[in-house]
């Protein structure tokens, strides 16, 4: 957590600059309304030399402040100490990209690591049909429950997350008991199951 300067005691930046603002009006409408009051006395200008001093400093401060905004070193007295906060995103919620992973002809789940562990993010056709489940509705269920591994095989869903899962499992399908070569590929907190058919 950084520290935030005490602006009541400090001034901070925003009061410096207001100053220095004033300051560059200040010093151009002095120094315009002396050249005129100089150039009055050589000159006989056709106004009063109240109406010169009362144009040399609305002019002159309006030139100061314009001098002041356009000037090549502002940014020695106008730091900017905002501060932006790059908020990273969760990673991919939906698989890229969507057409190979939907035209996919082998069963394949999408999954992505979020506050309470991995949840199913979506479901290829080919997994709706393979396992009798519809593929829509398993968005946002916990990993675990949708592993559908049969027999005595188990595998968590610690297992898939830690990356290079690579073994044979056997599934219940909508035409009985299938092997599968269960596979997974990840890219940082997402990734994918891929069930390859054995036959």
């Amino acid at each position: 957590m950084s520290e935030q300067p005490n602006r009541k005691s400090s001034g901070g930046p925003q009061f410096g600059s207001l100053l220095t603002v004033v300051g560059w009006i200040a010093i151009g409408a002095m120094s315009l309304a002396a050249a005129l009051l100089a150039l009055d006395s050589v000159i006989a200008l056709p106004f009063s030399s109240e109406v010169v001093v009362g144009l040399g400093l609305a002019l002159g401060g309006g030139i100061g402040g314009v001098a002041r905004l356009f000037r090549a070193d502002g940014d020695a007295d106008g730091t900017d100490e905002t501060m932006t906060v790059d908020v990273e995103s969760t990673g991919g919620t939906t698989p890229e990209p969507a057409d190979l992973f939907d035209g996919h002809p082998d069963p394949v789940l999408y999954y992505a690591a979020e506050g309470h562990g991995p949840v199913v993010r979506a479901a290829n056709t080919s997994f709706g049909e393979t396992f009798d489940v519809p593929a829509d509705r398993l968005q946002g269920t916990p990993l675990s429950e949708a592993l559908l591994v049969a027999g005595e095989e188990t595998i968590d869903a610690e297992t898939v997350t830690a990356g290079g899962l690579d073994r044979v499992v056997d599934c219940e399908t909508t035409v009985g008991t299938e092997q599968f070569r269960l596979r997974t590929i990840q890219n940082g907190d997402t990734g994918y199951l891929l069930y390859t058919p054995k036959t």
